[in-house]
């Protein structure tokens, strides 16, 4: 088992790591629960009684009306959690030729069983992979400290500098603007803003013109 399987069950750890994906997509805290309802496909009612149970054992803050908050406790379960469903997502595309899709979706099932230690294992034997198949970065392992506060680029004004966080984008598109170098950990200049919220952008001798589309799926550093 996990070594935070007797703390939190398969159902919890999923409402945690809703809440964190929706904050490294872009999304500021408090985050609705309707979010979270919606995204795992549950009643209202269902998800405002997790995100209380949560809200008792420390996981989350929750604020009526507002929304949840994850604590230190949360982001940590939250970030174990990722990590090893982004792990088994390279291991499955990169050495059994899945589809990003499909290894996301065969990863899902195995975040929740694997020990850190095993979890340690493949992250060594694959290379230490920043990111995982589908461009979301994978955190460390540990108690990694809340991550630093995200926004979309296209929230982003020229002339600033940028670090890319994830490229949450079908597969297609962020296959095409990591051809251009923009992955995670690469630092990203906004030259110029168009009118439609177009963005040229520029990753080391390369500048690109990415549309609305693009950039409202690349995540970067608040600053």
């Amino acid at each position: 088992m996990a070594q935070h399987a007797q703390h939190t069950s398969e159902a919890e750890e999923m409402y945690l790591i809703t809440i964190a994906r929706a904050v490294e997509d872009g999304r500021p805290e408090p985050v609705p629960v309707s979010h979270a309802a919606r995204e795992l496909d549950v009643s209202g009612v269902s998800a405002n009684q997790m995100i209380r149970k949560l809200a008792g054992r420390g996981y989350v803050e929750y604020e009526p009306y507002q929304g949840v908050t994850l604590t230190e406790s949360g982001r940590v379960v939250a970030s174990s959690i990722l990590r090893r469903r982004r792990l088994w997502g390279v291991f499955l595309s990169e050495q059994l030729g899945l589809t990003p899709e499909r290894a996301d979706e065969v990863a899902c099932d195995l975040e929740h069983i694997t020990p850190d230690d095993v979890a340690d294992l493949l992250s060594g034997y694959l290379g230490d992979p920043a990111s995982g198949p589908r461009g979301h970065s994978i955190p460390n392992g540990g108690s990694d400290p809340a991550p630093p506060p995200t926004v979309r680029l296209d929230a982003v004004p020229a002339g600033e500098l940028r670090s890319v966080v994830s490229v949450n984008l079908p597969d297609e598109l962020r296959r095409f603007v990591e051809m251009q170098g923009v992955v995670p950990g690469a630092d990203v200049e906004v030259i110029g803003v168009g009118g439609a919220g177009d963005r040229l952008v520029s990753v080391g001798d390369t500048t690109s013109h990415f549309t609305v589309d693009l950039v409202s799926g690349i995540v970067v550093s608040a600053r």
